[in-house]
């Protein structure tokens, strides 16, 4: 038994098992790639010039923003320590 990525437009569409790759591309009347499980790969990976891709992680507007406060919120809290260790005799 072998692990096989279901291929569909470049993209892995499924992750299956079978005896061997005719067989998972005859079930699934698509292309199919052998991969190790130790790979990462999942459905909604890349499939380009044999190689599998990762998904790139979209970051959306709201968590840059948030990102941003944190930062900001964490030198205006640097900046109120340095200036009470100032104060102390």
């Amino acid at each position: 038994m072998a692990t096989f990525a279901v291929i569909k437009d470049g993209i892995v569409e499924n992750c299956i098992v079978a005896d061997s790759l005719e067989i998972a591309q005859e079930v699934t009347g698509l292309n199919c790639v052998e991969y190790s499980l130790n790979s990462g790969v999942v459905p909604g990976w890349s499939y380009v010039n044999n190689e599998f891709i990762a998904p790139v992680e979209i970051v959306i507007e709201e968590e840059i923003d948030l990102v941003a406060q944190q930062e900001s919120n964490a030198a205006v809290a640097a900046a109120m320590a340095a200036e009470l260790a100032a104060q102390q005799p």
